[in-house]
């Protein structure tokens, strides 16, 4: 039986079309994926099934009937659900509040918290979240807000349930979690839409995926039809055997480290970390979620107090502020770029310039900017950086995470910093751009700048980084390079907590 038709859809923005003559369908008890690059047109074929867009040609029929006058109201009514990657939690309310949303029980006026904790726990084991219902949301590590999301979306029981990009910020137990859910749904005959750049989880969990490329349908497979290879080529039009850059030879002799740390510690997040940042080096932090990874950027950034010392060409330096961090060279690109990284209400002009407008200002007066400067200076970047964007006078918000994520790393270029520190560079990003953003990554690390990633994807920090500390409970607990950098030995050491040497000499 098919729930959902999506028959020669076509939509248009101020003249430019997104989709042309879209046409797929989802069958009841299946899994279909949406796959394409940023930019593809995924987004806005969901806005369409959700109600938030109407399309200007063609039709969608949702029980064999033609929906007219949807709306993202008729849609949830319908049995629609959805879990976005950018979260809609309010971060002061707590989990069960967030998850009944709208719906609490109450009483003569009242909410009865009671019975809000006790109908929030099932949902909450149901994804795999182990927290207090009373907790609040805001306190919550990324990936457990996410699971939130997924849990406030389970409660209208959905027919259809959309993720779109819901698994970019989880780790591999949480993505399991997620997946036995879709597993339930299945069994039970409803259905899911999957939107996800992680390619291997597609090939996991879905029953068939339909590729979109520029706006258009290239193809749909079945899951046993198709494989990684074969998905790019759709996606792309082309081959990326080259996706990640060639390393730092193992032997070349390294430059004196720029930033030090030694014994690093933040109170509930790591103990007694130790690393070296130097000039051409790109060096990853890996582990499970939540090990303090996220925390020892921060910290170097001078967003969190820390103890340890911490030095900057040899000489020590108290990183206690952002400001501070930037005067000594230090970048940071947050994982959650759009309340953290940049000003998605502003404009693209606006979030390049930014961290620059000291150098664009006569005589570095911030009274007024040199707005030839300033446009040279947007100019380059965007073609530096391959921004795809109407003009640069366009809100940030409007352009696909991809090419935000270019944006937020773009703006510190001018800056030359020395020290690139990187939270989930990325995250929700399709292949075609990650190769790009792999490819400047390196390219930066040859001009001489020392760079620090942190990343849930294993492929990617073995793909990319000289060299992975492994993190777990907080502490370093394993140092991986050159053929030692492997995806087996990271997995071990992130999941065990010790190396393999370290198995070996107990046995």
């Amino acid at each position: 039986m098919t729930l959902l038709n999506v028959e020669r859809v076509s939509k248009s923005f101020a003249g430019v079309t997104v989709l042309r003559e879209v046409s797929f369908d989802i069958q009841a008890g299946e899994v279909l994926a949406l796959v394409g690059e940023n930019g593809a047109g995924k987004s806005t074929v969901l806005s369409l099934i959700t109600g938030l867009l109407t399309p200007d040609s063609g039709t969608i029929r949702y029980d064999g009937e033609p929906v007219r006058a949807w709306s993202p109201h008729r849609a949830r009514a319908a049995g629609v659900a959805s879990v976005h990657q950018e979260l809609s939690l309010n971060p002061h309310q707590s989990v069960a509040e967030n998850v009944f949303l709208g719906a609490w029980p109450s009483r003569y006026g009242l909410v009865r918290q009671g019975d809000l904790v006790a109908r929030a726990r099932p949902l909450l084991e149901r994804v795999g979240l182990d927290v207090d219902p009373r907790t609040p949301a805001g306190r919550l590590p990324l990936g457990a807000q996410q699971l939130v999301e997924l849990a406030k979306a389970l409660t209208a029981d959905p027919r259809l349930l959309i993720l779109d990009e819901a698994t970019s910020a989880l780790d591999d137990d949480q993505v399991r979690a997620v997946f036995r859910v879709v597993d339930d749904l299945r069994e039970r005959g409803r259905s899911v839409v999957i939107v996800s750049h992680r390619m291997g989880e597609l090939l996991t969990v879905s029953d068939r995926l339909t590729v979109l490329k520029d706006g258009e349908v290239m193809a749909t497979r079945r899951r046993d039809e198709t494989d990684h290879d074969d998905l790019v080529r759709l996606m792309v039009g082309r081959e990326l055997s080259d996706l990640f850059p060639a390393k730092a030879a193992p032997d070349s002799p390294q430059a004196d480290p720029v930033l030090r740390a030694a014994g690093l510690s933040i109170p509930g997040a790591c103990a007694g970390v130790d690393l070296e940042l130097r000039p051409g080096r790109i060096i990853g932090l890996g582990g499970l979620q939540g090990q303090g990874q996220r925390e020892v950027l921060r910290a170097l950034f001078g967003l969190r107090h820390h103890s340890g010392q911490t030095e900057v060409d040899g000489r020590p330096r108290r990183l206690a502020s952002p400001r501070e961090a930037i005067r000594r060279g230090i970048a940071y690109v947050p994982e959650d770029r759009k309340t953290e990284g940049l000003h998605v209400v502003r404009s693209v002009r606006a979030n390049l310039a930014l961290p620059s407008l000291r150098v664009l200002a006569p005589a570095r007066a911030l009274t007024t900017v040199s707005r030839r400067r300033e446009n040279e200076l947007v100019e380059e970047l965007i073609r530096r950086m391959q921004v795809k964007t109407a003009s640069p006078a366009q809100e940030v918000r409007r352009l696909s995470g991809g090419n935000q994520q270019k944006v937020a790393l773009a703006k510190w270029l001018p800056a030359r910093p020395r020290v690139l520190l990187l939270a989930e560079p990325t995250r929700g990003i399709d292949v075609g751009t990650k190769r790009e953003i792999y490819h400047l990554l390196r390219e930066l690390a040859d001009e001489g700048m020392a760079v620090l990633v942190t990343s849930g994807d294993t492929m990617e920090l073995v793909g990319l980084c000289d060299e992975v500390l492994v993190m777990y409970e907080g502490a370093v607990v394993e140092r991986l390079a050159g053929a030692e950098l492997t995806e087996e030995r990271l997995v071990h050491a992130s999941v065990v907590g010790h190396s393999t040497a370290e198995e070996t000499s107990r046995a």
